[in-house]
């Protein structure tokens, strides 16, 4: 039986919506909901803060695994990434936009709005126009060596890829990506999908192959606040403690389903 409370049950009457429609219910366990319509049809699983690990879901659909934490911290971004992947997004086609180089500072405050993992300044920032407006932004590392790679070899990543909320910009990350490669004639690009909300396929699609699974990462969610931290990030007196030591100081610690690492020569 899985344990309602007042944060699943606007996050269930939100949901539904904005996506115009109605959702079934079934209790994975005690802290885990699976919410679906059609077997074809999005699911997605809400975990409440003390889940700690994943429940995997045998289904042909997209799963997406949605954590209480980033609910009740990212709601409107939350809600309109799921509408963005359910088809529910006003649709723009990137032959209408203009791709150009961007600032740093454009880049995190743009990132900072529309994407829910931390802002990255990276070294190389592109961004989407659509009559003046940004409404997609990609951010790349600096080039890498590589051993057993000619001298001039650069290995480069995509750090982050993010549409504006509410809106979809279908071939937009292929504009920008080739708007990078005409740039720097990368070696190779490399980057991570995070298997809570893609398979990779996108990647795919667009010439990326993928080359490794990297493990679940965990995540300490302080339950006052529901903030997020990173084991890096742990205030120092957190940080210090043992892990039954910082569950008793009001954390809690939150697995997410790792990742899918992808390279695109």
């Amino acid at each position: 039986m899985f344990n309602v409370n007042s944060a699943f049950y606007r996050f269930l009457t939100d949901l539904q919506k904005k996506l115009h429609t109605e959702f079934a219910l079934k209790a994975l366990s005690e802290t885990a909901c699976l919410l679906y319509t059609s077997p074809d049809s999005i699911q997605v699983v809400y975990y409440r803060c003390d889940s700690k690990k994943r429940v995997p879901i045998a289904s042909d659909s997209r799963v997406i695994h949605i954590d209480e934490d980033l609910w009740i911290t990212k709601p409107d971004l939350l809600l309109n990434r799921i509408a963005a992947l359910a088809g529910k997004a006003q649709r723009i086609h990137a032959r209408n936009t203009v791709v150009a180089r961007i600032e740093k500072p454009v880049a995190m405050a743009f990132q900072q709005e529309h994407h829910l993992q931390v802002a990255l300044p990276g070294k190389y920032r592109y961004g989407l126009f659509h009559e003046g407006e940004l409404v997609a932004a990609a951010v790349f590392s600096g080039g890498r060596q590589m051993e057993n790679k000619p001298a001039d070899y650069r290995s480069f990543e995509l750090l982050r890829f993010c549409h504006k909320q509410g809106l979809h910009v279908v071939g937009g990350f292929s504009k920008l990506l080739d708007a990078f490669e005409r740039d720097f004639e990368p070696g190779d690009v490399m980057t991570y999908a995070d298997k809570d909300w893609s398979d990779g396929s996108s990647y795919r699609k667009t010439g990326f192959t993928i080359v490794g699974q990297i493990e679940p990462q965990i995540f300490w969610i302080d339950k006052r606040t529901m903030k997020r931290y990173y084991e890096s990030t742990l205030p120092e007196e957190i940080v210090e403690q043992s892990s039954d030591g910082r569950v008793q100081s009001g954390y809690t610690p939150v697995y997410n389903s790792g990742s899918i690492k992808l390279v695109k020569a």
